[in-house]
């Protein structure tokens, strides 16, 4: 049985295809992809996009192409050479159908256009927030975004505290004060909530002590919060709001004055992990406020 070998180059490997009808192996090995080729390939992908996906995985000929796609036979022939050409499809005794090249980057193409549309929802907030925000994509998957306005300043926070009422185990990394917060947290302890850690900034912890000492000491007195003091949180609030249904991730987005702009919340899985993974972060280069407080004269 003779063989064809192809090679492709893709995310900067070199694919070495070693055919027969039934594509036998894929051998991938060192290789790099210049600039040029790269803006080209994207550049057919995007354009050839429709045809590459209509050719499919089994094989589909020419006539039947021109059908389903609704354009000229023309159109399709010279698709059908230029990604031909590119390693991206080929032929079969169906007719033509997409190699394991054309099928990667189909995929890749299909994720980064989803990651496109998900940042679309956001982007009101996000054109406001500098490059370098700590935000990854997943947490506006399927995301309510709540921003403060001239007239309602305080729905972000209210936002918030409509997923703590819901929750029975809360984890939550705070950089502000907001006295509807302090509130709902003790509220909760009154209510069927079974713990709460609350990670607050060293900034928090001060205000707490000068300005609200009362409402401080009855956190320490409560069995089901936990709070604890990290010197270098992040400037954002972050929240794990559990029930025995879901969990919810939530995302508090502060502005220059310490107030909150925006809150986010999602019970998307991915964001979820995103979330809990930092507040375990700040967990664990925490110290529980109870120890502090303990040793201060």
């Amino acid at each position: 049985m003779q063989h064809l070998t192809k090679v492709y180059i893709f995310g900067g490997g070199l694919y070495a295809v070693c055919l027969t009808e039934a594509d036998l192996s894929v051998v991938v090995s060192k290789g790099t992809m210049g600039e040029d080729e790269v803006d080209e390939l994207i550049k057919l992908l995007t354009r050839r996009e429709p045809l590459l996906r209509g050719v499919g995985t089994v094989g589909v000929g020419k006539r039947e192409l021109v059908d389903r796609l609704s354009v000229s036979r023309s159109t399709v022939d010279r698709g059908i050479r230029e990604l031909e050409a590119a390693g991206l499809l080929t032929r079969s005794a169906e007719g033509y159908r997409r190699t394991l090249f054309g099928e990667l980057l189909l995929s890749e193409y299909d994720r980064f256009a989803a990651t496109v549309d998900t940042l679309g929802g956001g982007r009101t907030l996000l054109a406001d927030l500098p490059p370098a925000f700590d935000l990854d994509p997943v947490l506006l998957e399927d995301a309510t975004v709540v921003t403060a306005s001239q007239y309602a300043p305080h729905q972000p926070v209210s936002a918030l505290c409509s997923v703590l009422a819901e929750a029975r185990w809360i984890q939550t990394v705070f950089p502000a004060v907001f006295p509807q917060v302090l509130n709902q947290w003790l509220s909760l302890c009154d209510g069927e909530m079974i713990r709460a850690d609350i990670v607050l900034t060293e900034p928090v912890v001060a205000e707490l002590v000068g300005t609200h000492t009362e409402t401080l000491q009855q956190f320490l007195a409560q069995s089901c919060l936990s709070l604890h003091q990290v010197d270098d949180g992040p400037r954002y609030g972050l929240v794990i709001a559990e029930s025995e249904a879901e969990a919810t991730a939530g995302v508090v987005v502060m502005d220059d004055r310490g107030g909150a702009r925006a809150f986010m919340k999602t019970d998307a899985e991915a964001a979820v992990s995103w979330v809990r993974e930092r507040i375990n972060d700040q967990l664990m280069q925490s110290t529980p406020l109870a120890e502090l407080q303990s040793t201060e004269p």
